[in-house]
C-alpha cells in the first residue's frame, strides 16, 4: 500500500490529526529515512532531521533506526534506504535543488516503486507530483515560474505556506493555475492520499484557473 501525506509545515509540533493519520499504517518498529533538499548543506540537515525525530518522539511514534540521505552517503546506499525504508520524509528547503539533487542521484524510480509511508515537507511536497507546476517566488530561490517532471507519487500540486503569502506571491500563484490546479496548504494542514483517495485536514485552498476556492 502507498500512503502519500503532503504537508506544509508544523508551527507547533505534529497535530492530533497528523499522528491519528499517521497511527493507522505504522506501528513504531520500523525505520526513518531523511531525505535532505541540499545534500551539501549537512549542517542544516543534521539539524532539521533532529528536529523532525523530536517531534515523532514528542508524540510517541518511535523507530528503530534512521537513515539520512544526502552527499555523504553513495548512490548505491542511498538506493538502499529507500528500498529498506518504512516511512520516507522529503525535507523542506530548497525545491529546485531538491529535485536537482534527486535526479542526479537516479532516486525518483526508487521513490515511485516503494510501498509504505512517504512524507513531504513543503518543498519535499511539491516535488511529490507527477508534473510540477512551481509558482515563482524570489524569497525561496524560484526566480520564474517553472514546470518540470517530479516525483511521480501523487497526482496533486500544492502551494506550502500559503498563510505566510504575501499579495505578489499570491498572483505567482494564479498564474501558475493557469497550468494545473494547485492546493494551497496553510501550515499544520496536510493532505493524505491513500490508493488514490485524496483527503484534506485543515485549512486548504483550490487555486484552479486563476480562481481561489475554499476547499477545507
Amino acid at each position: 500500500m502507498k500512503v502519500s501525506i503532503l504537508t506544509s509545515g508544523f508551527s507547533n509540533g505534529f497535530t492530533d490529526d497528523f499522528v491519528k493519520c499517521l497511527r493507522q499504517y505504522y506501528y513504531n518498529s520500523g525505520s526513518f529515512l531523511f531525505i535532505a533538499s541540499d545534500f551539501s548543506g549537512h549542517s542544516k540537515t543534521d539539524r532539521y532531521t533532529e528536529e523532525i525525530l523530536n517531534m515523532f518522539r514528542n508524540k510517541g511514534i518511535l523507530f528503530n533506526e534512521f537513515q539520512v540521505i544526502d552527499d555523504r552517503i553513495t548512490e548505491k546506499k542511498a538506493k538502499q534506504c529507500i528500498e529498506n525504508a518504512d516511512i520516507i520524509w522529503l525535507s523542506g528547503g530548497d525545491t529546485l535543488k531538491q529535485i536537482a539533487y534527486l535526479k542526479e542521484y537516479k532516486l525518483i524510480p526508487f521513490l515511485q516503486s516503494r510501498e509504505g509511508i512517504t512524507i513531504g515537507m513543503s518543498a519535499g511536497s511539491i516535488n511529490m507530483a507527477k508534473k510540477v507546476v512551481l509558482a515563482k517566488d524570489i524569497d525561496d530561490n524560484i526566480p520564474a515560474l517553472s514546470i518540470y517532471d517530479g516525483i511521480g507519487i501523487v497526482d496533486i500540486n500544492i502551494e506550502p505556506h500559503l498563510n505566510a503569502a504575501n499579495e505578489e506571491h499570491i498572483k505567482d500563484i494564479k498564474e501558475a493555475s493557469q497550468y494545473a490546479t494547485i492546493y494551497g496548504l496553510y501550515d499544520n494542514s496536510f493532505i493524505m492520499i491513500v490508493d488514490d483517495k485524496i483527503k484534506i485536514f485543515g485549512k486548504c485552498f483550490k487555486y484552479e484557473n486563476t480562481v481561489r476556492q475554499i476547499v477545507n
